[in-house]
């Protein structure tokens, strides 16, 4: 199913390039669309925002941040943005203006073509609402949330790559994974998270194991139940995880899944579907052109396995 076509049209299409499941902490299904290789690293586009929120958790667990303590972004310094605080950028409520619109209109367009700055020029919107109260679904909010952590980590591309290749991507064993920097070296962690989906399905597992991996605790379990933990602002969100709550589930598919199911949700038909009380995580990623279809594809898949389990 995940892989069937219903047309010939290309602009119907659902180009599924690989679908990966994992229960109890084994992989026991991985396919591929034909000629597509397995060590072949695939773009997350907003899948990279949990990625992101997953390098904020591990310094977090490092005391390098505080997540109840304001983000600390100099270019906010005296203003009322200073009061943004870490959990408030992480949950999509920071209270900044932000039209999250592409194909030539909005400023995700604008941001991830036309800025060498991405973080910093996000960080100049207007401050429109109380930090905390309203949801405003946002690529810049991530990339605001990389500006700091680079800064926090001395301010090169070159230290943040290696905490989080290191701290994080390593004890899980994924190699040769990036987040893709802007021109100024800030990691986009909006859109541009490139890794295999074995890797994606890895950091699913990370999630549905509470931050733990072979007895090692990666991201401590106060810092993973807020990642997973619905925002004030929006029950069907996290920490720039998705939640099971959300309305971008078709409603009879949600009502077959657990409470505890949460999403890394990429454009295209990018899915990490993770149901930590039936130990399955799930990947399918590919460049649908059809995502009505594709989401019923993957949320019905689910559903059927944990009925199953």
């Amino acid at each position: 199913q995940i892989f069937s076509e219903s047309t010939t049209q290309i602009s119907q299409k659902k180009n599924a390039l690989a679908f990966l499941v994992a229960y109890k902490g084994r992989l026991i299904h991985e396919r591929y669309a034909k000629n597509y290789n397995r060590e072949q690293p695939q773009l997350g586009w907003s899948m990279s925002k949990s990625l992101t929120a997953l390098i904020a958790g591990a310094m977090a667990t490092d005391g390098r941040l505080n997540l109840d303590s304001p983000v600390g972004l100099p270019q906010w310094s005296g203003s009322a943005k200073a009061t943004i605080t870490w959990k408030q950028l992480l949950n999509m409520a920071p209270g900044l203006a932000w039209t999250e619109g592409y194909a030539g209109a909005g400023d995700t367009t604008e941001m991830l073509f036309s800025q060498a700055d991405e973080g910093s020029w996000a960080a100049e919107h207007a401050l429109t609402s109380t930090p905390g109260t309203v949801f405003n679904y946002s690529t810049g909010t991530p990339n605001i949330a990389m500006l700091r952590m680079k800064q926090l980590l001395g301010g090169t591309h070159q230290a943040l790559y290696n905490y989080y290749q290191q701290r994080l991507l390593a004890p899980l064993g994924i190699r040769n994974a990036i987040i893709e920097p802007d021109a100024s070296g800030t990691p986009v962690g909006g859109a541009r998270g490139i890794l295999r989906p074995i890797d994606w399905l890895r950091l699913g597992q990370l999630v549905s194991q509470g931050g733990q991996w072979h007895g090692q605790t990666v991201i401590n379990p106060d810092t993973m139940n807020f990642l997973v933990a619905p925002s004030p602002a929006n029950a069907g969100y996290g920490a720039y995880i998705w939640r099971q709550p959300t309305n971008e589930i078709p409603a009879d598919l949600a009502a077959r899944l657990p409470a505890d199911t949460v999403i890394f949700w990429g454009h295209l038909g990018q899915f990490t579907v993770i149901v930590p009380s039936k130990q399955l995580v799930m990947v399918r990623m590919g460049v649908s052109l059809d995502m009505e279809s594709t989401k019923r594809d993957v949320f019905g898949t689910v559903a059927d396995l944990v009925e199953q389990l």
